[in-house]
């Protein structure tokens, strides 16, 4: 008779389950380790837009801003990009991203730091995106 079948087989199954056990499935995230990059890329362009763009007054740079402003503190939003399903995936609290940032714009606003939020992308390596010169193309090209 199999025991975990039973009422009698569910006495001895745990209610709790240790950090091994619910995290060893959530391990290999390989099949999706290319979308979490997106939304790092995504989350750090917002940033990035958000404190680059905080003092513009007019313009693009203004509208970059709120834009940024409201994707990353507006509340709710839908969708497997909104700023919540961003941050849930890459494991970040959305409410302390969002108080973090209120602060630094309070403080931005009073003057009293200049400091900024992240130096540079661990995404992007060299800090931009750039098209590949002629060159490299046509390198590109020969090679296949």
């Amino acid at each position: 008779m199999e025991w975990e079948n039973t009422a009698i087989g569910n006495l001895f199954v745990p209610d709790v389950l240790t950090p091994e056990q619910f995290y060893d499935s959530r391990r290999d995230d390989s099949n999706i380790r290319p979308v979490k990059k997106l939304m790092m890329a995504i989350l750090e362009d917002a940033l990035r837009c958000f404190q680059n763009n905080c003092d513009a007054k007019t313009g693009s740079r203004k509208r970059l801003f709120q834009e940024a402003e409201h994707w990353l503190c507006g509340e709710g939003g839908e969708g497997p990009f909104s700023f919540e399903m961003v941050c849930e995936t890459l494991g970040i609290e959305p409410g302390f991203l969002r108080n973090g940032l209120k602060e630094w714009r309070c403080q931005q606003l009073e003057g009293s730091s200049t400091r900024r939020l992240a130096r540079r992308s661990p995404v992007v390596r060299t800090g931009r995106i750039s098209a590949p010169s002629r060159r490299h193309s046509k390198a590109i090209q020969q090679a296949q």
